[in-house]
């Protein structure tokens, strides 16, 4: 009698044991809100979690790629269109009505004065820094002026290039060279600088007003040329910005599917949740009677001879 009294005792501590086990189990993953806590509970399903995980983290990579690409657009776009309000028709027409003859050398000395403000103002521009101090318009050379005083070009040039997604470049600056025909017969601030020149001379005849006017109508040429460029130049950014935009549309949606997928497989989803929490209430309730029918045990005669 004591042995199968000793034997049944211990098998209900053995019950209780396993009870409490199986309890702390349930609740350890009920705490981090998944089952699945290290690979041997499920190996493959650990397995493909570390694919889900890696597909996230590529996927916010590229969000940092784009949201860089993004900002540095979104700076050039902003300097291109204060360079797009000083080029504008009424500066050309101003210049080519520079050289007429209703034009005293006061006027013409005034329009090289205000000439003079644009071309600072573009100077200005041109060597516009990002937001992080970075020359704007440098290509790769962005700890370094893009352009000397005199309006030459010494920045790098080559553009800036991100890669945006799989797959996917971008071009997310243009050089100073691109945006201001920099070195070409109709670089800007070259163009500039010989109308302010040629405005500041004393024209004393027909000859020289001709000359004049040659020399602005020559500026003007390349600064409508300049004009044009800027458009395009404007409308690659605006592309590049709407296709980022795009992008990350879809990146988004495809975040949620993958954070979706590996929470199903961590079993960190809602329908795992709820899962655990009935296994939770079904553990805890195995483990309140494991104890009660021990505590009954212990109460019975049986036990109490043994003593």
């Amino acid at each position: 009698m004591r042995i199968s009294s000793l034997y049944m005792f211990q098998q209900q501590i053995n019950n209780m044991s396993t009870s409490n086990t199986r309890f702390n189990n349930i609740a350890t993953r009920l705490a981090y809100g998944q089952t699945l806590l290290k690979p041997s509970d499920d190996p493959a399903g650990a397995s493909q979690a570390v694919i889900y995980q890696n597909a996230l983290a590529k996927i916010e990579h590229y969000e940092i790629a784009r949201q860089y690409a993004q900002d540095t657009l979104g700076q050039q776009d902003e300097v291109l269109n204060s360079i797009s309000s000083l080029l504008t028709k009424n500066l050309s027409e101003k210049i080519v009505a520079g050289g007429n003859g209703t034009y005293s050398a006061e006027d013409r000395a005034a329009l090289a004065k205000e000439l003079e403000g644009i071309r600072n103002n573009l100077m200005g521009l041109a060597n516009s820094r990002s937001s992080n101090g970075r020359y704007i318009f440098a290509g790769y050379n962005t700890g370094s002026e893009p352009f000397a005083k005199d309006g030459t070009y010494v920045g790098g040039t080559t553009p800036i290039v991100q890669v945006v997604a799989d797959s996917t470049e971008m071009q997310v600056s243009h050089t100073g060279n691109d945006v201001f025909l920099s070195g070409t017969p109709d670089d800007l601030f070259a163009a500039l600088d010989s109308a302010i020149e040629a405005l500041k001379a004393p024209v004393t005849d027909d000859a020289g007003r001709e000359a004049l006017q040659l020399t602005l109508d020559k500026a003007n040429v390349s600064i409508k040329k300049n004009i044009d460029n800027l458009g395009k130049v404007q409308a690659t950014v605006g592309t590049n910005l709407q296709q980022l935009e795009m992008l990350g549309t879809s990146a988004d949606t495809h975040k949620i599917d993958v954070e979706s997928s590996l929470q199903e497989t961590l079993g960190a989803d809602g329908k795992s949740y709820q899962n655990l929490i009935g296994q939770t209430i079904m553990a805890e309730f195995s483990l309140n009677a494991s104890y009660m029918v021990f505590q009954t045990m212990q109460k019975m005669s049986i036990f109490n001879m043994m003593r």
